[in-house]
């Protein structure tokens, strides 16, 4: 019978064993990717160390029983954001496996921020707790698009807008849902989520902020995901957090073999790294803030622009001539000379700057950096090689000099010729896309950045058209601040064409 009764006893012992080790396994926080972002040679220094440590050893303990926090220690803060539907032990485990890998691979850095499936976590020496931040900015996707245009796009905007428009109003800003695919059994899955440092119009426009990116990087593709410090947003082909019944979903087999490839973009440049059965690609990203503006030496805008030489200047705006010019590395550019009677201050100059530099959206141009010597105050921005839409709305106008008579007064007999030609490339699809690009465009400076921009000025020859005809507002952050005449520089006055 004792014989009888050990050989009931082991199969149990093993059962209870694998259902432990399965356990922990579904436990296990999934890491995505890390940030160190110290300040160049400022680096962290022993009393700095020493006081980070103590600082994540506090918050590591208080990740037992809260799923958000934040404390500071001797001018260092620090944050972390659990996901809103993963259990107490699984915050703890994050957060701890957080602290200990950023205290390994950023040891000197004074800046810091890593990103789970489960949890964020963050430190830096400059106060960020209840300031939207959008950088650094990390994209994630299912290398594998979908088998037809249809398969994921049904319904995924007006999923996400939902989960957008919810989740700022909740109390722990995390908001998930599914949706039905036409009459079978596909379901799509989504999750919003902001820190909650963030109050309402905070985690608002950070969501928002995220929604208007998808449209560049992610609709039509079988998953994908954007992260940032503020807030992230997901979309899935399958479950991939709790439900109400406490079951966790599973990711189904891929048919395509048990390795997914996954496609990240960072804004912190291009590496590479593996990981067991991914593969794992990192894209630099067309932003770059991890840093300042870039600022350009004098002597490089004059090379680049064969000296704001006549053949290639581009146009002249109310704020000065743009100039095209082309870098050392072959990368075209777009120069605008502000006017030389603007009484602006340097800093006030580069005050300025740096704000405009913080305007980033698919359908503004977009400001590379700046340069201020001697007399010259430059603006560089990325080049539109479809110039403006006037041209095709209008056509190009080329003018001749018929002839001339110095005298008292100099006459120019000009002939003005349209190139009707450039008007037939729009054709419908290309116009809605316009116009739909310059009102996403308009919607952001308005409403969803952190500036509240009012354009004033916008017109056809503002509209710029990149390499796929897809709109670029241009002029949208200087004309109060910036050159032209008392009536372009003045912001309390009413200005327009």
């Amino acid at each position: 019978m004792k014989k009888t009764m050990n050989s009931l006893y082991k199969p149990i012992y093993l059962i209870t064993i694998f259902e432990l080790i399965s356990f922990i396994a579904c436990q296990s926080p999934t890491y995505n990717y890390h940030f160190c972002l110290g300040p160049g040679n400022d680096t962290a220094t022993a009393s700095y160390k020493s006081d980070l440590t103590l600082l994540l050893d506090y918050m590591s303990s208080n990740a037992s029983d809260k799923s958000f926090y934040n404390d500071s220690l001797n001018g260092i803060y620090s944050l972390f954001l659990c996901r809103g539907d993963v259990s107490s032990d699984v915050c703890r485990v994050c957060v701890s496996n957080a602290t200990q890998t950023l205290t390994q691979t950023c040891p000197s850095d004074k800046r810091a921020i890593i990103w789970y499936d489960q949890c964020l976590f963050r430190y830096s020496n400059i106060n960020f707790l209840g300031q939207l931040r959008l950088y650094p900015r990390l994209f994630m996707w299912n290398a594998l698009n979908n088998t037809s245009p249809e398969e994921g796009d049904i319904g995924t905007r007006g999923l996400l807008y939902s989960l957008v428009s919810q989740a700022p109003y909740k109390e722990n800003m995390f908001q998930t849902n599914e949706m039905v695919v036409g009459n079978g059994p596909g379901r799509r899955y989504g999750l919003v989520q902001c820190s909650r440092d963030l109050d309402v119009g905070g985690c608002s426009t950070c969501l928002r902020e995220l929604l208007n990116q998808t449209e560049d990087c992610c609709i039509g593709r079988r998953g994908w995901r954007i992260l940032t410090p503020s807030c992230c947003i997901r979309y899935e082909m399958y479950s991939f957090y709790e439900q109400t019944s406490n079951l966790p979903g599973s990711a189904p087999e891929n048919e395509e073999g048990t390795s997914q490839e996954i496609l990240i973009r960072s804004s912190q440049g291009s590496k590479a790294a593996h990981w067991t059965g991914e593969s794992i690609h990192l894209h630099p990203s067309d932003e770059d803030h991890s840093g300042d503006l870039h600022h350009f030496n004098l002597a490089t805008i004059q090379a680049a622009t064969n000296n704001f030489s006549r053949e290639n200047k581009l146009g002249e705006g109310g704020f000065g001539p743009v100039y095209k010019g082309e870098m050392p590395n072959g990368k075209e550019i777009a120069v605008k000379r502000l006017s030389i009677n603007s009484k602006q201050g340097l800093e006030e100059f580069k005050n300025e700057v740096k704000l405009i530099f913080k305007l980033q959206h698919k359908n503004l141009v977009r400001l590379l950096g700046y340069c201020l010597e001697e007399d010259e105050k430059l603006l560089v921005y990325e080049y539109m090689a479809n110039t403006s839409l006037d041209a095709f709305l209008f056509g190009f106008i080329t003018y001749q000099i018929q002839g001339f008579s110095i005298a008292k007064n100099v006459t120019l007999v000009l002939f003005l010729k349209a190139d009707s030609e450039k008007c037939k490339v729009l054709d419908w699809e290309k116009r809605s896309n316009i116009i739909t690009g310059t009102a996403r465009g308009l919607q952001y400076l308005h409403e969803d950045s952190r500036l509240k921009i009012i354009h004033r000025d916008l017109k056809a020859n503002n509209v710029l058209l990149d390499d796929d005809m897809n709109p670029k507002i241009s002029d949208f952050g200087t004309a109060r601040t910036f050159g032209g005449n008392q009536m372009e520089a003045n912001t309390e006055r009413v200005v327009g064409t």
